[in-house]
């Protein structure tokens, strides 16, 4: 089995309801552009990837993961047997040291093939299952307190039992107010978790964070900017909630130092940050042996992304037991997958049951009609 054909499109996804965040202060995030690959083998399989970077958060933007692909990983690949991803990554990584999100893709088509090729789910390829379902977070932009607490009262009505809160883009007070109202309207057993974007200073963060610990907060996620690994560390061993990694954890080196500095007491894991499922699952590998848990994140990203994100957390034992950010299709006004990809138990996702590869549906009439870019490269 080889690599025959690979196809690379930008599509832009626009969210359902604005999201202001540290990094898009200005009215919130409305849209974003994503990067679907498809890619063909010379039996016929097909397996599909996803990325979803963009500048403010990642160095790599959907422009970059597409030139990269078409003028260096693409072509490199090509010929190349999807099911040896040892050979896959280390050919890829001796090419172009970096480039996560550009190499995801690339990764989850692969697995994708593979599991279909053994007649398999992608999470057995990943050391197989431990959990059939996984909670679901529903995460609050920045607002007024009172919107935010309205929202927050709405939502776990809906079920879900846990909310991830941005910060950063207000004023640390405005975010302090904004935590009060929301915890006092949902009550002390809801976990709150936060995620500043790297929009504090060292001082604003020890000062911020010291005000939050007499609420029900679980984590506070990317505190500093994500080259601050020493401060970061400083930082955790000032406060007494657990501080989590995001925009600082790429790969497994990341991972080794920041568990060797003891900077963060919980892993972030997101598919096409990480490089893919393959280097994703190492990462949490290493947090596992270092007794640290994971939480499984998103990029505001499309289908594909998220069920990547599900077969990998059905392996991962050290999961944060509150819920994870697996609700991105659920954010966006549409899809390119098809109906029924996903199913739901209130507000816990399940992991798919006897499929091959990702199990993924594909509605090829969308995915044409969103394409904003598009290329195809053949042996």
């Amino acid at each position: 089995m080889r690599i025959a054909r690979i196809e690379a499109y930008i599509i832009q996804v626009e969210l359902i309801k604005p999201y202001l965040t540290a990094g898009y202060a200005e009215g919130g995030m409305t849209a974003k552009p994503c990067v679907i690959l498809r890619m063909t083998t010379d039996n016929g399989l097909q397996g599909f990837g996803e990325s979803d970077p963009f500048p403010t958060f990642t160095y790599e933007s959907p422009e970059t993961v597409m030139h990269m692909i078409r003028n260096h990983l693409g072509p490199l690949v090509l010929g190349m047997d999807p099911a040896n991803l040892v050979a896959l990554h280390a050919s890829m990584d001796a090419l172009v040291p970096g480039w996560p999100f550009a190499k995801a893709p690339i990764d989850i088509a692969a697995h994708d093939i593979l599991g279909q090729a053994l007649g398999v789910p992608v999470y057995q390829l990943l050391g197989g299952q431990v959990r059939d379902r996984i909670p679901m977070l529903w995460p609050l932009g920045g607002d007024t307190p009172e919107a935010n607490a309205h929202e927050a009262v709405q939502k776990i009505a809906e079920g879900y039992r846990s909310l991830h809160i941005k910060l950063g883009a207000l004023s640390p007070e405005v975010d302090v107010a904004r935590l009060r109202a929301i915890s006092q309207a949902v009550g002390p057993e809801i976990p709150l978790m936060v995620d500043v974007n790297q929009g504090w200073d060292y001082s604003t963060a020890l000062r911020t964070i010291r005000q939050l610990e007499s609420l029900n907060i679980s984590m506070v996620e990317q505190p500093l900017a994500a080259n601050e690994i020493d401060a970061m560390a400083k930082l955790q061993a000032s406060v007494n909630l657990p501080l989590s990694v995001d925009e600082a954890l790429h790969s497994t080196h990341e991972a080794v130092t920041i568990i060797r500095q003891d900077a963060a007491r919980v892993f972030s894991l997101k598919v096409g940050k990480c490089g893919g499922l393959f280097r994703t699952r190492q990462i949490a590998a290493i947090a596992e042996a270092a007794r640290t848990p994971c939480f499984v994140n998103s990029m505001i990203e499309m289908g594909i992304s998220v069920m990547a994100s599900v077969h990998v957390a059905a392996t991962v034992p050290n999961l944060v037991k509150h819920g994870h950010a697996l609700m991105s299709n659920l954010r966006i006004k549409e899809d390119i997958l098809l109906d029924g990809n996903f199913q739901y138990d209130g507000r816990d996702i399940l992991v798919p049951q006897d499929c091959k590869g990702l199990g993924l549906k594909v509605d090829e009439d969308k995915l044409a009609r969103l394409a904003q870019d598009h290329f195809v490269l053949e042996i």
